[in-house]
Formats: C-alpha cells, structure tokens, sequence
C-alpha cells in the first residue's frame, strides 16, 4: 500500500473553499500532494474548542492509514493549524500559515486585533491560544512551520504573522486576499516547503 502526502486546508473568515479546491486540484498529479479541504464557519457563535476538534480528528484519521499529514491555513484559520499543530506535533510534517494572526498585536484602526476578532470568538480564541503556547515551541518545531504573508496587508501586520525560528517569507503582491491567492496559486516556497521531507 503506497502512503499518501495530505494536506488539510481550511480557508478564511468567510468560510468559502471553492477557491481553495480550485487552486489545489492538480496538486495530486502534478506534486503528488493530496489536499484535504476543510471548511471551518467561524461566525457561528460557536467557541473554538469543536473547530481544533475537527481538524485533529481528522489529523488522527489520516496518519492512522500511515499518510504522511501536514496542514495549510490562510487568514483566519492560520491560527487553527498552528493549534492543530501544536496538538498533533508529533505526526504532522509541515505546518503553513498564509496571512493569519498568530498574537493579537498593538496596531489601531483597521489592522487592530480587536477589531479583526468582533465577527468571531472562536477566532478570537484561537489566536490567543496560540499566542499563550507559541513558547512552547521547540527550534526543530520551528523549522516545520512556514509563514507566508504579502509585501503589505491592509488586515493583517506583519508583526503578527511572523514566528520566529520559523521560516518566513513574503509574497510579491499587496493586499491580505491578493496576498492569499499569490501565495497558493504561485508562489513555488508553499510547495518546494510541503515537498521537502
């Protein structure tokens, strides 16, 4: 039986994969990469705790078939895969936040944390989750995790993408869904850095 490299996605705030399962529908003949669409609603009013639940589960579900996993998430579900990760970090491979929160940080107006998180308390969660265990990372954690985010993003400071350690990288475009999509559909580090094991 031949093993598989899945990589579970979830897609932003607005919840839509269809984006998603377009940019990554040659990824299996062309990178023999086998993408996991996950659609996670973060304005349902419902906390995050069943969010990080579902994509473990299904972290748990796929290495238990002996495929190889690793996880993608971009904007609002940075921080989920970076949870899932941090569950699961001793069976996931490789971990890739595209333009996500990672730590609340200090900006005002548009960029502000808090402002970001009013449509969402499971996001909201899930950033702080991370921001209180992202010490806990160990060096050769760190070098599992690829940050992704655009030359500038109206949404997201880049202070608070960025993990240290980490491999961190920008993407030729400015604007947080430009940013996004440059990094999924061109930018070659998403996939040189999912093949590399």
């Amino acid at each position: 039986m031949s093993h598989e490299h899945h990589v579970i996605i979830s897609p932003g705030m607005d919840g839509k994969i269809g984006g998603l399962e377009l940019v990554t529908k040659y990824w299996p003949q062309k990178y023999s990469l086998y993408p996991e669409i996950e659609q996670i609603v973060w304005k349902d009013g419902i906390d995050f705790a069943p969010k990080l639940k579902k994509i473990t589960d299904l972290v748990d579900r796929l290495v238990s078939n002996g495929d190889t996993v690793s996880l993608i998430g971009t904007s609002a579900s940075g921080s989920l895969m970076l949870n899932a990760f941090i569950e699961r970090k001793g069976v996931v491979e490789k971990v890739i936040n595209v333009g996500g929160f990672v730590r609340p940080g200090n900006r005002s107006g548009q960029r502000n944390f808090n402002e970001r998180s009013a449509a969402s308390i499971a996001f909201r969660e899930s950033v702080l989750r991370f921001a209180s265990l992202e010490s806990t990372l160990t060096p050769e954690d760190r070098k599992k995790i690829l940050t992704v985010r655009p030359l500038w993003d109206e949404l997201v400071p880049p202070e608070t993408v960025v993990i240290k350690g980490a491999l961190n990288r920008q993407v030729p475009m400015v604007e947080h869904v430009l940013g996004i999509a440059t990094a999924m559909v061109l930018y070659d580090p998403v996939i040189m850095f999912l093949k590399l094991l």
